[in-house]
């Protein structure tokens, strides 16, 4: 009797074939990754910002040494989370940001060279399980239900539920509307918040989201000390450094000494396939293109026009402007400066931290911080 508890209680199963199979629900998650991990398996190790920016991630494919409870996790990508503080920074993520950058691991030489350069634990605190199917969803909702009674329901989802375990130190996340469940080791986690992609900000009681989000981002550069800032002139007509908005090219754009260290970007029409929009994004600078796409040949730049731009935070730039502007303006200075007129909404003013400014057939939107301060601006 005693021998068959100690087995009940082992994170361990052992499947037909006699192979060792790790049973994720009973991990402590503070397991050293080498324990969780097999180097015959198809590892990658890196950043993926979509599933989670602010840690590094090791993401495991069709390994079959997995289970959940007693099912068979075998062909269902295993993502654990490693806490790396170089990460918790914004210089290569923003809140709803993309950027992948994941390398095959093969070895415990290559897994100690990543960790050192991401400045990082050598110890898991959590795992994300893509579970692919609805069969699969329903099978691990009932284990869990079993095992720790119903969830609370994530207001932010159609379908989510999360579990607080005070007890065992844990956080579940079941979110099947993104075919995820995340468990996390919370010891070193807020206690009142939490945000990811796929469960949006929670509170647990008493959360301060901007306490936290600091948290998060502790190391994140202030604005203003951002590097290589992008020299900005602004003309009358509102054209940024003679790109000409619904006249210059994407291949005038990508020619021109203001492409530096952007990203191409491609919005796809799931239902069709085609190219709905490009988008040039530099995230460092918060500075951003919008290009039509060509119906006939997308990758055609000199047929993509430049149909708009972001520039999200001035303080990561150094722009001017023929029209009178300045940075850091008041909203009514700002409003001075221009003709009635040419304000869309102009008796609504007093209830904006906004001016939308006519601009033919487009539109100017210029924004203010929290002061009223001019800080931001966008055409399109």
């Amino acid at each position: 009797m005693k021998q068959l508890l100690l087995l009940a209680i082992l994170p361990l199963m052992i499947s037909c074939n006699g192979q060792k199979k790790i049973d994720v629900l009973k991990l402590n998650l503070n397991e050293p990754i080498k324990n969780v991990i097999d180097f015959n398996d198809n590892l990658r190790i890196g950043v993926e910002t979509v599933e989670y920016p602010f840690c590094l991630l090791i993401e495991v494919k069709k390994s079959e040494k997995y289970s959940f409870e007693g099912i068979d996790l075998e062909g269902q990508k295993i993502i654990f989370q490693i806490n790396a503080e170089k990460l918790k920074t914004d210089s290569i993520s923003r809140f709803g940001g993309a950027h992948i950058d994941l390398k095959p691991i093969k070895n415990e030489n290559e897994l100690s060279n990543t960790l050192q350069n991401f400045n990082a634990e050598n110890k898991i605190y959590g795992l994300r399980i893509e579970m692919k199917t609805p069969g699969l969803k329903s099978e691990i909702l009932k284990k869990i239900e079993l095992k720790y009674g119903k969830g609370t329901k994530n207001p932010n989802t159609d379908n989510g539920l999360y579990w607080n375990l005070k007890k065992e130190n844990k956080y579940i996340f079941f979110a099947p509307d993104y075919d995820r469940l995340i468990i996390l080791n919370n010891t070193n986690l807020s206690k009142t918040c939490y945000w990811d992609t796929f469960n949006g900000l929670l509170d647990f009681g008493g959360c301060d989201n901007e306490k936290y989000t600091q948290e998060l981002m502790k190391n994140a550069t202030k604005p203003e000390d951002t590097k290589n800032k992008p020299i900005i002139k602004i003309d009358k007509n509102w054209n940024l450094n003679n790109l000409i908005v619904g006249k210059s090219t994407e291949d005038d754009f990508v020619q021109s000494q203001t492409n530096k260290n952007f990203e191409r970007m491609v919005e796809i029409d799931g239902s069709t396939g085609n190219v709905n929009e490009i988008m040039y994004q530099n995230e460092y600078h918060d500075f951003y293109f919008y290009l039509s796409a060509s119906k006939k040949n997308p990758e055609n730049r000199k047929e993509n026009q430049i149909m708009g731009y972001a520039i999200n935070d001035f303080r990561k730039v150094e722009i001017s402007f023929e029209n009178g502007l300045k940075t850091g303006m008041k909203f009514e200075d700002v409003v001075k400066l221009f003709d009635k007129n040419s304000i869309i909404d102009y008796e609504s003013l007093k209830f904006a931290n906004y001016i939308e400014i006519k601009n033919g057939p487009y539109k100017t939107t210029l924004n203010f911080d929290k002061k009223m301060l001019f800080s931001g601006m966008f055409v399109k």
